[in-house]
């Protein structure tokens, strides 16, 4: 006899919808097991809302999120020994492994392996001991902070934009137009030149004719960057069009704190401020700025008593809150 072609068709359609039912509760499971993951606990002396619920004292974290503070600042305490303080009149999103910052003010006080964003930055500890502090400003620029140990900004491309240590506070403006900038002493690493940017901390490999000439001089240039991979300790390579001697010479000692020897000059004046401070214009930032990974950087020692002074002795910085 000859099976009965209807019959097959019916079975393979009930097969058919099953596989669909199961794939739907398998999706279904994964999307509701993501949305409760439990990551951390919150805790504030005021009033704050957790996922547009109001909440007196403290609430429950998930993956993902939403904590606004009011005149009261917020502990994070998240898995693995992560912990977070949210200051007050801020708004974040919390996440395993990191916090969106979208107004306001955190400080992450403890974890090696959680990172703060904000816009398009990424702020990471480079130690264990290091202490980040982020702000986000109503201008749209970027502060951060160290209260201890070195901090590394990055970009959305994961290119180093600012290295920060304790005392030096950097202020940053996504989407800056224009060449890299950068400023500083050119040195010799092997076959190659370098140059530790004293604004943003970072180390750039140059590119470029007759660069040599410039080995020990302190100067200001401007190029593209190159999208290939730096040789360590550099963080990012630049193809040099523009490039000009400043007045103030190279400090061995500024140099060696920032790991790379100044080669063929011997200890002049130290980089100041004067000679060497370049137009702000084109970013909006009145500081003497670098650019690097389309990303403005200044610094400024006004803005390092303001925003590390001010969280040191608010009730949040406190480790043992």
């Amino acid at each position: 006899m000859n099976a009965d072609p209807t019959g097959a068709m019916l079975q393979s359609g009930v097969l058919v919808t099953r596989i669909r039912i199961a794939v739907l509760i398998t999706v279904a499971a994964g999307v509701l097991a993501a949305a409760t993951l439990y990551v951390g606990m919150v805790t504030s002396d005021g009033s704050l809302w957790v996922d547009s619920a109001g909440v007196s004292s403290h609430a429950t974290l998930f993956e993902g999120s939403f904590v606004q503070t009011e005149d009261a600042p917020a502990k994070l305490q998240l898995a693995g020994g992560v912990r977070v303080l949210l200051d007050g009149a801020s708004r974040a999103q919390v996440f395993q492994d990191h916090l969106l910052l979208e107004k306001g003010r955190t400080q992450l006080d403890a974890g090696a392996a959680f990172r703060i964003e904000a816009r398009t930055l990424r702020v990471t500890p480079a130690a264990t001991d290091s202490r980040a502090v982020v702000a986000v400003r109503d201008s749209g620029v970027i502060a951060v902070g160290s209260l201890s140990g070195q901090v590394q900004v990055r970009n959305s491309q994961d290119v180093l934009v600012a290295r920060v240590t304790p005392a030096h506070v950097v202020e940053l403006r996504p989407d800056a137009n224009g060449a890299s900038l950068v400023t500083g002493c050119i040195s010799t690493t092997g076959k190659r030149l370098v140059l530790a940017d004293e604004v943003s901390g970072a180390i750039i490999e140059l590119r470029g004719e007759k660069l040599d000439d410039y080995a020990g001089k302190r100067v200001q240039l401007s190029g593209q960057a190159v999208h290939s991979r730096a040789t360590a300790p550099a963080d990012e390579v630049i193809d040099v069009s523009a490039l000009k001697v400043l007045a103030t010479g190279c400090s061995t000692a500024a140099a060696a704190s920032t790991g790379v020897a100044a080669t063929g000059s011997r200890a002049r004046t130290a980089p100041g401020s004067g000679g060497g401070t370049a137009s702000s214009a084109s970013t909006g930032i009145t500081a003497a700025h670098a650019v690097l990974g389309g990303i403005a950087v200044a610094s400024s020692t006004a803005a390092a008593t303001q925003i590390v002074r001010t969280l040191a002795h608010k009730s949040p910085i406190s480790p043992g809150r």
